[in-house]
């Protein structure tokens, strides 16, 4: 359970550093994130889990701001 946990951070991670090498530009989230898995997938497979430095990400994966539902003023 643990090593999942640690696949999807280093996916996260991944996907993220993917999303800035495009200049943060919105809408390819879900092929950042499918390619991350095919990057990580391959990492595990060569025996190398946990090295973040094998995939040169720069940092986690940031929470996306909470937002404030709008009221209409009556």
């Amino acid at each position: 359970m643990k090593r999942d946990k640690n696949m999807l951070d280093e996916i996260s991670r991944v996907a993220y550093n993917l999303y800035e090498k495009r200049g943060c530009a919105p809408g390819n989230d879900f092929s950042d994130w499918i390619e991350a898995e095919k990057i990580v997938m391959k990492m595990y497979s060569k025996g190398i889990p946990g090295n973040v430095k094998a995939v040169k990400t720069t940092q986690p994966m940031r929470a996306k701001a909470k937002t404030r539902p709008v009221h209409d003023s009556v």
